[in-house]
């Protein structure tokens, strides 16, 4: 049997589409933290098994970037919250 990696350019553009969303959903306070963080986990592993191998080293600078990115959003929104209810 031979395997054929589902690799296309696109692939890391739905990753960023699907956390975009994921992210989204969790500012408008739709998904709680642990669901926000389970649903990006999720999607990264959808990302990483449809990766060619060989192009590792290319991708992950810009996998780093987002998954950074998106974890500074949600950080900064959880720090908010936090603030938030200790005010009241």
């Amino acid at each position: 049997m031979v395997f054929k990696w589902a690799y296309t350019p696109s692939i890391v553009e739905e990753y960023k589409s699907e956390t975009q969303r994921v992210v989204k959903s969790f500012l408008r306070h739709h998904l709680s933290f642990p669901n926000c963080i389970s649903a990006l986990n999720a999607a990264l592993v959808k990302l990483i098994a449809r990766l060619d191998p060989a192009r590792y080293q290319e991708e992950l600078p810009v996998l780093r970037t987002l998954m950074l990115a998106n974890n500074e959003t949600v950080m900064k929104e959880m720090e908010q919250r936090v603030t938030e209810a200790l005010k009241v």
